[in-house]
């Protein structure tokens, strides 16, 4: 059910098809369960290594549905079809299985019946959780750059944050090593209970995945969003730098902008002369592309005379502009009746938990103890 609503709730957002197939191969690969406890593996072996093959479409389905909802592509390149390779390479492995006697085949579903888990099945094990663990590595990096990322396009990060899917992540990372000391166990003969962990922990991942795939995604589709993705940068750079080497980083990022520095002297005071006049930070859903549009300039040279002229991320400079509004709304005597909420509202912070995060940053107090120490010297 969810797959089905993966793939038709959210059409328009390619990356959706990746997680419903991810459902649905997943889904797939869990009727080896029911099919070796009823014993139908014993009337038909070769099945077995069939459905088992599914679990290294996994990882590459993970991966790639990741990156595709955070660097939108509206088409399936011919290099992602290699994430697939080991899935392939194992099903043409099987073919001398599959010219094996039935009866010999049936000898290996007994065994792995009864909890003699056979070699070939312990070799499969390993090269499934060395794969995952590979993609969930390379998935966490995409995912901690485009937590950075994020800021030189959006001023508000609430609804465009992924720690959900970074969490899940993590999870699945987690099962990996679940699922090694597993099989170290079953290497030397132990066997601890029925109930199989790792088993039933990449199930809740698959699934909650799919389900918050399903209720959180959806500002993804919508055009505004979809067209602000797409300013995102590349993939480069560092996690942390200092504020020299910053500047040195967007110095080569933009050497062939095609942007002068006199050109972006006068888009700088343009800039700032609109963020005076107009308060265009007010606007909580406020991007970079649409502020770009309001100086009638490419979001790629406004955001290079933010980055190399201020060196700031977008983010961090609206939000200075909404944090001394809300500093000069507290010190005005005709708004202390206003509540913490209203002011930061109306200064363009869009959620409490933001709001307070952004307001100690910059000024070192939470708001409450900002007004406080106001009152406190009047």
């Amino acid at each position: 059910m969810l797959t089905i609503l993966i793939f038709h709730k959210y059409i328009s957002l390619f990356a959706n098809r990746f997680l419903g197939a991810l459902m649905f191969f997943y889904s797939i690969s869990l009727l080896h369960l029911l099919l070796e406890e009823t014993g139908y593996y014993l009337t038909h072996p070769h099945l077995m290594f069939v459905l088992l093959s599914m679990i290294f479409l996994i990882g590459p389905l993970h991966f790639l549905y990741v990156k595709h909802l955070i660097r939108p592509s509206p088409k399936f390149s011919a290099k992602e079809w290699l994430h697939f390779l080991p899935f392939v390479l194992y099903l043409v492995s099987l073919a001398p299985d599959f010219l094996t006697p039935a009866e010999e085949m049936r000898v290996v579903a007994e065994a792995s019946a009864n909890d003699h888990i056979p070699a070939q099945f312990l070799w499969l094990n390993w090269v499934f959780a060395m794969q995952l663990l590979a993609y969930m590595f390379v998935t966490i990096l995409w995912l901690k750059r485009y937590a950075l990322d994020i800021k030189d396009v959006f001023s508000s990060l609430d609804k465009v944050r992924l720690d959900w899917l970074r969490n899940i992540t993590y999870m699945a990372t987690a099962v990996v090593f679940i699922f090694f000391s597993e099989n170290v166990l079953l290497m030397n003969g132990i066997n601890l209970s029925d109930f199989n962990l790792s088993s039933t922990l990449t199930a809740v991942y698959v699934y909650t995945m799919g389900y918050l795939g399903i209720s959180k995604s959806e500002i993804f589709s919508q055009p505004e969003v979809a067209r602000s993705m797409e300013q995102l940068p590349g993939l480069g750079g560092h996690d942390n730098v200092q504020n020299n080497e910053r500047v040195e980083e967007a110095e080569k990022k933009y050497q062939k902008s095609g942007l002068s520095a006199e050109v972006a002297g006068k888009h700088l005071e343009r800039l700032l002369r609109l963020m005076e006049e107009e308060a265009p930070y007010t606007d909580s859903s406020l991007t970079l592309l649409q502020l770009s549009q309001k100086m009638s300039i490419s979001p790629h040279h406004l955001s290079e005379v933010i980055n190399s002229r201020l060196n700031q991320k977008f983010f961090d400079f609206i939000n200075q502009y909404r944090v001394a509004k809300v500093a000069q709304d507290l010190s005005d005597e005709k708004k202390q009746h206003f509540t913490l909420l209203a002011i930061a509202h109306d200064a363009g912070f869009n959620s409490k938990s933001s709001f307070n995060t952004i307001f100690k940053k910059q000024t070192g107090l939470t708001p409450s103890e900002y007004r406080k120490e106001l009152k406190a010297k009047t």
